[in-house]
């Protein structure tokens, strides 16, 4: 049977059964509240991998299929991780504006008519039932951590008060940090440009160095004729990378793939795993988070101290937490707030001078959410920097090595042009 018929049958059987379950269960589907919804949830995630694998298995038939699949993978996680980022920010929004009102919280009634049939929403009526039964404030988004954005759970400890609470997480809600995605989108996008460049690349050098470039050096030796020194150089490449650079550039390739896999699947499944790296390159973003939470502190007239102490303790980021331990010491010993910030490197000190001009003015809270905005307007700058740099020198490298086969293969025909015409 033709693939393309496998795949479009299989769409068909998933459309209708999608389709039983809407009609069986309304238009929400089934929620994690009826009994059955494990087995419905094993049978579409049995659906959608099966799905995949034909696709997959279909893809890899053509060259385009694959470059196709790749693509589509990368839109599908980069699509999917938004949606999750835009839920959070919804709960993260309700939950400001319930708590500022002193409303009670009932998860039935905030949350009608939002889907609940995935981490976000499993995580979000846990999280407001929670609250509707008295848990604290902190304590519950520690227990539903995947309801509201990350860092949610420090700008909680803001203040012991629901007035802060509410302001914190408003805070939190109402970022602007549309120029840092911007960036980060352009960034992602000339990323997977680049790697498919460098698959495609790979695979053409591969057919070259295994097929054509042993032809061309036998032709001339069956007429006799010597190959250009540009020519016997590009043998010379050929012949080393296929003796002793293809295995370990197959294993290279292998791996790369599987921990590509392995980091899109993470990030399908809600775990991202690249958070790391992502708290190291963005270290100005969580560094702004801490100004920008002390700054609701300020305003709310909460001690310093006891927050930064609880900063240390409960940022989601081991390194910022590192970071701040000291400081969180050195206040609590009876340190100046703006020298353990300094010497903890989140603000610098010229920042620090700042701040103490702010202080005596009685500006504070603006100058701490001015601080933040730079350091994430640095941030926008390096990321744009380092994408305007190092995206031509690639590209420059990529043309210079395409060239070089080309020429390399193409002054021959002309030699053997003339050998053959004389």
């Amino acid at each position: 049977m033709n693939p393309l018929s496998v795949i479009g049958i299989w769409m068909l059987v998933a459309i209708v059964l999608w389709m039983a379950v809407r009609l069986w269960f309304g238009a929400r589907g089934p929620g994690w509240r009826f009994g059955t919804w494990p087995i419905f949830r094993a049978i579409r995630l049995a659906l959608f991998l099966l799905f995949i694998g034909v696709l997959f298995a279909t893809s890899v038939a053509s060259f385009l299929g694959v470059i196709v699949a790749l693509l589509a993978a990368v839109t599908l996680v980069e699509a999917l991780t938004e949606y999750r980022a835009a839920r959070r920010r919804t709960n993260c929004t309700l939950l400001a504006l319930s708590i500022g009102r002193g409303q009670q919280l009932d998860s039935s009634a905030l949350l009608t008519g939002m889907p609940d049939n995935d981490t976000v929403g499993r995580a979000g009526a846990k999280l407001f039932g929670m609250l509707g039964l008295g848990v604290p404030l902190v304590e519950a988004i520690q227990r539903a951590p995947k309801a509201l954005p990350r860092e949610a759970v420090a700008y909680a400890v803001a203040g012991d008060t629901a007035e802060s609470q509410a302001a914190a997480l408003r805070e939190l809600s109402h970022g602007d940090r549309s120029n840092l995605t911007a960036v980060w989108r352009s960034y992602l996008d000339r990323l997977c440009y680049l790697a498919v460049v460098l698959t495609t690349l790979a695979l053409v050098m591969t057919y070259i160095m295994i097929k054509i470039v042993p032809e061309f050096e036998k032709i001339f030796y069956d007429f006799d004729l010597e190959l250009p020194k540009l020519t016997q150089l590009a043998v010379s490449v050929s012949e080393f990378t296929v003796n002793y650079l293809g295995v370990p550039l197959l294993l290279l390739a292998i791996s790369v793939f599987l921990a590509t896999a392995v980091i899109g699947i993470g990030y399908l499944t809600d775990r991202k795993v690249l958070r790391w790296l992502g708290d190291r390159l963005l270290r100005g973003r969580r560094t702004a988070d801490v100004l920008r939470i002390l700054a609701v502190s300020t305003e709310h007239r909460q001690p310093l101290a006891t927050v930064i102490e609880r900063l240390a303790q409960v940022y989601p980021s081991r390194m910022l937490r590192r970071q701040l331990a000291p400081a969180a010491a050195a206040v609590a010993a009876g340190g100046e707030w703006r020298d353990s910030l300094r010497d903890a490197r989140i603000v610098s000190p010229a920042e620090q001078s700042l701040l103490k001009s702010a202080e005596q003015a009685g500006n504070l809270p603006w100058a701490m959410r001015t601080i933040a905005a730079r350091k994430e307007k640095r941030i926008v700058y390096r990321l744009a920097a380092a994408v305007q740099v190092l995206y031509p020198i690639v590209i420059v490298l990529v043309g210079g090595l395409v060239a070089f086969f080309v020429v390399s293969l193409f002054v021959p025909l002309v030699k053997l042009v003339e050998g053959l015409s004389g």
